[in-house]
């Protein structure tokens, strides 16, 4: 059985950074509509941290802003090698450097989960401010039913390509 993590990124102090750990609360209040075997985990601001925690999953799912050039509270799926592959400059996160690095660093170790995933969302505001910004947490209910489908379908698949 593939184990497989969901890791809620952002800072919420700093307002529209800390959707990855809003909707990582939101997903665990609905556990019930997912499998059982899946670990939620807080990964804070990312970091050195995250490392090692990569090489204990088949299958992580990264919930993080992203500035994709999408209109506010859009969200879109990307794979690990996604981001590698850009020809145009995307923030990956606020945090883009440190989790780019990392996702580079497990590979290199031989640690990197087989399907990584990064469900990013395009932030309005990431300044100072401990509250989403209004626009985007009008947001986060249809964000949470996108995020339980892109879950349920990459496993599904995943459990189908055994």
């Amino acid at each position: 059985m593939k184990k497989i993590g969901v890791i809620g990124i952002g800072n919420p102090l700093r307002q529209d950074d800390g959707i990855g750990i809003v909707l990582l609360e939101k997903l665990v209040e609905r556990k019930d509509d997912l499998p059982g075997d899946i670990e939620y985990i807080d990964g804070g601001t990312g970091g050195m941290n995250l490392l090692h925690l990569l090489a204990r999953f088949d299958i992580v799912f990264f919930i993080d802003a992203v500035n994709f050039g999408g209109y506010i509270g859009e969200s879109k799926l990307f794979k690990a090698e996604d981001v590698y592959s850009k020809k145009t400059p995307m923030d990956i996160s606020t945090h883009d450097s440190d989790f780019l690095k990392i996702i580079h660093l497990s590979k290199e170790l031989g640690e990197k989960p087989d399907e990584l995933y990064i469900f990013g969302i395009q932030p309005m505001d990431t300044s100072h401010g401990q509250d989403l910004t209004w626009e985007l947490e009008k947001a986060v209910k249809p964000l949470i039913v996108s995020l339980l489908n892109e879950i349920m379908t990459i496993l599904n698949k995943s459990r189908n390509d055994r």
